[in-house]
């Protein structure tokens, strides 16, 4: 535990030094803060201090040139540095001067905490072997503390994986089915599988498994009988039964299901039993976290359709416009490989790409002519009125960023920032190729829509000037393909 530590934040920036300090006294340590390295060292030569969470940029001294002057002063003090960038170099040159870890920023408050737990750990059991190796009376409980110590450090690293698989788990990915895989992973069992739980008759159901390349036992376990099942239900405990550790699975008090894993001995079965509990409890916040994530996604795309449907009111152009772009830029993405985050993005950003056109004056948004140029200069207002709404959600930060920038050019003469090739996100490069091409072969009240042939060609000539080569090559082929309402 870490109640009681003294913890010295060394970090020039004043709302970092808050933040921590803030964390560290909620979490029951001492906290002080030094802006330099000068303040610091002065600080240390004045106070005893447990744990130093120390930034790699400081004013007056490089950090990892400060861990020395700090050892000198205390050789148990625990190093932990921080910095904005993940730079091999650092870590390493940290590491060599006795630092305990290295974690970039921002900080992962969980991630932090396992740090500060771990380092904490390591400090106590170095300050007992740090006094019994000077009065060299009791080499066999340096033995014993070195064990300890491995096996914690052991433990607490086995902890931080767990965490942080557990978390790495991406939205699109089967949650359960990752969560039997850890389990195998983490216990070294050959067989893990996961079983719904029917609550009202008692029963269960195999749901999710991992199992080993080299498995030649049974693996169906379904028969554990409702005794069997109403204990683990009502104890919320682990029992082991026919080989298999078994411990009920939990979601907001409510048990959801069976976990059973492969023991065919009871070697290590409380350390197993320990990193199970681990690992379910952490799934269950994940999978918690999640369910709140889609509640309040779900309900800010519920307010910006709202918002749409107030343009598509006003102009049912756009309406058919953003549905058929999305279309396209979808087909695109998938043609190009695009990563899945990304494609996420699209599906987001693609349908609301002219939210912002709801911030334009019907004089300028209707008009059935062509637009003067002051008023074509308020209309490319609209991708800055359109980020400007979707910054309010912290969530939709990125696909705020897409709309901004979905009228840049490939050469850096679109708006509104002139952004040019690579400097342009990639699915607002996507968007800005189909939302052009539907754009020209659309009608409009002031024109006839071009045809799709003439359009393909249009986007080919302005290939890399307007257009990003690589989308426009397989915009071409997907058109070619006739995917999804773009055939020729």
């Amino acid at each position: 535990m870490i109640e009681s530590a003294k913890v010295l934040v060394i970090d020039d920036d004043p709302d970092i030094q808050n933040l921590l300090n803030d964390f560290l006294t909620l979490n029951g340590c001492e906290a002080f803060s030094a802006s330099n390295g000068k303040q610091a060292l002065n600080f240390l030569g004045k106070n005893d201090i447990d744990i130093v969470i120390l930034d790699v940029q400081l004013p007056d001294i490089d950090g990892v040139s400060l861990i020395d002057e700090i050892k000198k002063k205390d050789p148990l003090c625990a190093i932990v540095m921080m910095s904005g960038y993940h730079e091999t170099n650092y870590i390493v040159n940290a590491m060599k001067k006795g630092a305990n870890d290295f974690l970039t920023k921002p900080l992962e408050f969980e991630k932090f905490l396992l740090t500060l737990l771990r380092v904490s750990n390591e400090r106590k059991i170095r300050a007992v072997h740090y006094d019994i190796h000077n009065t060299l009376e009791h080499k066999k409980k340096v033995d014993i503390l070195n064990k300890e110590l491995q096996k914690k450090i052991k433990e607490m690293t086995m902890m931080y994986h767990i965490s942080h698989k557990i978390n790495s788990i991406k939205i699109s990915e089967d949650f359960y089915q990752k969560l039997v895989e850890i389990v195998c992973e983490t216990l070294e069992t050959q067989h893990c599988a996961f079983y719904l739980l029917d609550k009202e008759n008692m029963e269960v159901f195999l749901f999710k498994e991992a199992y080993t390349e080299n498995l030649s036992l049974e693996r169906n376990m379904s028969s554990f009988g409702k005794d069997l099942l109403n204990k683990l239900v009502l104890s919320g405990r682990y029992m082991v039964h026919d080989n298999n550790l078994l411990m009920p699975f939990f979601i907001k008090d409510e048990c959801i299901g069976i976990v059973a894993v492969h023991q065919p001995d009871t070697n290590n079965i409380e350390t197993k039993r320990f990193f199970l509990k681990l690992i379910l409890e952490n799934s269950s916040t994940q999978i918690e976290n999640r369910m709140l994530y889609e509640s309040l996604f779900e309900n800010v795309l519920q307010t910006l359709k709202s918002l749409i449907s107030t343009i598509n009111m006003r102009d049912f152009y756009t309406e058919g416009h953003c549905r058929r772009v999305t279309e396209m830029a979808l087909s695109v993405a998938e043609k190009i490989n695009v990563q899945e985050y990304d494609r996420d993005v699209l599906r987001v950003a693609c349908p609301i790409h002219d939210l912002g056109k709801i911030g334009i004056p019907d004089y300028i948004l209707l008009k059935p002519g062509k637009l003067t140029s002051e008023e074509y200069d308020h209309m490319k207002k609209h991708t800055l009125y359109g980020e400007d709404i979707l910054n309010r959600f912290d969530i939709l930060s990125k696909e705020a960023e897409i709309i901004r920038y979905h009228h840049e050019r490939y050469d850096g003469n679109g708006y509104p920032n002139g952004l040019k090739g690579e400097e342009i996100p990639f699915p607002a490069r996507i968007i800005a190729v189909c939302d052009s091409f539907d754009a020209m072969t659309t009608d409009r009240p002031y024109r006839k829509g071009m045809s799709k042939k003439e359009a393909m060609n249009e986007l080919q000539r302005c290939s890399r000037t307007q257009f990003d080569p690589l989308v426009v090559e397989a915009f071409v082929e997907v058109f070619d393909n006739g995917i999804k309402g773009m055939a020729r």
